[in-house]
């Protein structure tokens, strides 16, 4: 005998593949490694951190090499783990334990660095002034800082104070608006800078107008830094885009902390690079830029022109020259009188004595000429921090 359908039966296998087309829709419980990166090699202080994805875990654990090395019940689910030096292959685990019994596992292996690989990741160093209510910070520790570079954390390798030995190019613009005392007193700021230098610190001279009218070699004694400026004279007009290009080329044969100082009003009319094309070579090398800027308390908007660029070019070139020296790391030493100068001199050096050095391998280094930005987090309120923005990955 026939029986007629079962309906029951039929909304029961109905329901059911509404909840599997649920369960399939609704992410699954898991967790993932996002520290530390896979394919790179681990040593020392190491970030490690996992990711928990479609629900709340109640506590995730961490393995290193099968160990257990730590466990959080919230987030953010991280940790820092010290490896030590040894060349090792890493294993990296995490579990994660969420309502109702589910579990969610992940494994990273990190290779060792073969003996024979070569890698080439240059050491970034950083240049970080530290004020307190204007004053310098002098008492800050290695554990104070943290480094991003592309917003992953970087191991430190070395952390100094003021005692990485500088080269400083000195530029000062002897365009015909510095005859007589102007240019006197600028020089009187170079010898007081070089007055000041430590024994293994060295400097350059570079007088400019539309040209170079004096440079000096490398050196430390002030008497050959300012030697031979009997018959030096102010003259021309300024190209202060083309000699702190100048400046940038003779600082890439230097070592150490490399700095460009320069003593103008910022006013550039016989440039034959613009301030755009500049800013590619201050954004790829290392140095500080610092600018001793004579200004007048009625200073407003620039009104100046010449052959090459009008009222709002000018004003532009100006802009970007500011932009420049905040993103290399330095600053803007206004003085309100051109015999102010020695005093700006000295304080930049009493500057560069009390910076903090901070030394790292970029962690991710493509090569691919990408601007990588660099942020400084640090562990301490009240305390103002300046280095140099980031640099061109080439």
């Amino acid at each position: 005998m026939n029986r007629p359908p079962a309906r029951g039966l039929r909304v029961t296998a109905a329901a059911g593949s509404l909840m599997a087309a649920a369960l399939l829709a609704a992410p699954a419980f898991e967790v993932a490694i996002v520290e530390p990166l896979a394919g790179q090699a681990a040593f020392g202080p190491t970030d490690f951190a996992a990711e928990v994805r479609g629900g709340e875990a109640r506590w995730v654990e961490f393995y290193v090499d099968g160990r257990k090395v730590g466990e959080r019940t919230a987030p953010p689910y991280r940790i820092e783990v010290d490896l030590g030096e040894e060349n090792l292959e890493r294993r990296f685990r995490v579990v994660a334990h969420g309502e109702a019994g589910a579990v969610s596992e992940a494994e990273l292996v990190l290779p060792r660095i073969r003996v024979d690989d070569r890698i080439e990741l240059p050491l970034q160093q950083l240049y970080v002034t530290a004020s307190r209510a204007g004053a310098p910070a002098h008492d800050l520790a290695r554990g104070h800082f943290r480094v991003f570079d592309g917003g992953v954390s970087q191991r430190l390798v070395t952390f100094e104070r003021g005692d990485v030995p500088l080269a400083a190019v000195l530029l000062l613009d002897s365009s015909l608006s510095m005859r007589g005392a102007p240019l006197a007193a600028a020089l009187a700021g170079a010898r007081a800078f070089a007055a000041g230098m430590a024994p293994l610190d060295e400097a350059m001279l570079l007088l400019f107008s539309d040209q170079v009218i004096h440079r000096s070699a490398f050196g430390s004694d002030p008497a050959t830094l300012t030697g031979g400026l009997t018959g030096a004279a102010a003259r021309g007009g300024s190209a202060i885009n083309d000699h702190l290009f100048l400046a940038l080329k003779e600082l890439e044969r230097r070592q150490g902390r490399r700095v460009a100082i320069l003593l103008s009003d910022g006013i550039d009319v016989d440039s034959l690079l613009s301030a755009r094309e500049l800013e590619q070579s201050i954004g790829r090398s290392p140095a500080l830029l610092y600018w001793i800027r004579p200004v007048s308390k009625a200073a407003g908007p620039l009104w100046h022109r010449s052959a090459w660029r009008d009222f709002k070019e000018h004003d532009a070139e100006v802009k970007a020259l500011e932009r420049m020296v905040a993103r290399s790391g330095g600053r803007i030493v206004p003085i309100a009188r051109i015999e102010q100068a020695e005093e700006a001199f000295r304080e930049i050096l009493a500057e560069l004595r009390n910076q903090y050095v901070l030394g790292y391998y970029p962690s991710v280094a493509r090569h691919d000429g990408s601007w990588r930005r660099i942020r400084i987090d640090l562990a301490l309120p009240g305390i103002d921090l300046r280095a140099r923005e980031g640099y061109y990955d080439d």
